[in-house]
């Protein structure tokens, strides 16, 4: 029993997959401006939280807002149709990234650029900005660059240029020897080549913006020096910032017996060749010399909100924390774009330019 949950750890945090979750709603109605889905006990927790979603189709997309009406069987939302048609009887799926494309979904300029990493040429979007201090925005595990498409006009109207990368084992980009992820161990260097490109283009600072385990490869890259000196400035969401506290976590939520956790730990370490430690980035905090915007919500079913708190609470002069009441996991802008959006802007600004 333990080598198989030693198993399911490493295919769940480790193997790298590209699979989108299934279609698990079903559309009872649409009307002007709303859309009625059919809801069970089990269904996600985002189809009764308050907030803003993406809905997606395997024709379209759009965007659910306001809880209108609640029933034990069917939720009625605000509802705006991005692209394609939505009709009574379609599966669709809720998602947190609410805008579905590429920046000019959201009205900012952009250019598709390659960034060339020690494994080859990654693409990205590279936005313009009248600043020298570049964000580089790092998406999650399984996740894409459109994670970032919520955030983009905030940093527009900041003035600063931005560029959205993508890393070893994304679909696009180069895949690494072992086909795993790495938690930052290996994706950093990525975003170092992502920040030499930005200096041949005129960057001389730059803001690291992290969700979930790109939080990881932020604090990974912030461990190289060279790379450190050049960072004003962090905004991590939901990040992973101990990757055991993590699966412990995880392990608590699905009702796994302490022991056996352990052990599971222990030959997972073994079998796969790697030290806990190494992914553990609370532990060399130190490190984060840089201001910080850090975001998590208290309903995060994926990464504890409490490696949060620990660190809020251990760099608590050079941290601001918004811990949002009742966010899912990197759902802290779904659950109120203007507060996270006036958050983003307000810190950027103290960066200065």
């Amino acid at each position: 029993m333990a080598f198989f949950y030693a198993s399911q750890i490493n295919d769940g945090a480790f193997v790298v997959k590209h699979e989108k979750p299934e279609f698990d709603l079903t559309v009872k109605a649409v009307g002007e401006g709303l859309v009625t889905l059919a809801a069970k006990k089990d269904e996600p927790d985002d189809l009764r939280r308050e907030g803003t979603f993406g809905l997606e189709w395997s024709t379209g997309y759009g965007q659910v807002g306001k809880i209108l009406d609640l029933h034990e069987d069917r939720v009625v939302r605000e509802f705006k149709l991005q692209k394609g048609n939505l009709r009574a009887g379609i599966k669709a799926r809720l998602e947190s990234f609410a805008f579905d494309g590429d920046p000019s979904v959201r009205a900012v300029p952009f250019i598709d650029v390659t960034i060339g990493t020690p494994l080859g040429a990654a693409p990205a979007w590279q936005m313009p900005g009248s600043s020298q201090t570049w964000v580089v925005l790092v998406h999650g595990k399984n996740a894409s660059r459109e994670e970032a498409l919520r955030i983009l006009p905030a940093i527009r109207d900041a003035g600063l240029p931005a560029l959205v990368i993508t890393y070893r084992n994304d679909e696009g980009a180069p895949a690494s020897p072992n086909k795993r992820y790495g938690y930052g161990h290996d994706e950093w260097q990525d975003v170092a080549a992502a920040m030499d490109y930005g200096r041949t283009q005129g960057a001389r600072r730059f803001v690291l913006y992290g969700y979930s385990m790109g939080g990881a490869i932020v604090l990974a890259t912030l461990q190289q020096r060279q790379y450190a000196d050049q960072v004003a400035g962090v905004i991590l969401d939901a990040p992973v910032l101990n990757l055991k506290k993590t699966v412990d976590y995880r392990a608590g939520l699905k009702k796994l017996p302490r022991p056996l956790t352990i052990i599971t730990e222990e030959l997972a370490a073994r079998r796969y060749d790697f030290d806990w430690q190494d992914f553990d980035y609370l532990g060399k905090d130190n490190k984060l010399q840089a201001p910080v915007l850090l975001f998590h919500g208290d309903a995060d079913k994926a990464v504890p909100t409490t490696t949060s708190d620990d660190l809020a609470q251990r760099r608590n002069e050079t941290v601001t924390y918004l811990r949002v009441e009742g966010a899912g996991h990197v759902r802290s802008w779904n659950a109120d774009p203007p507060a996270y959006e006036r958050a983003v802007l307000e810190f950027l600004a103290k960066l200065g330019r």
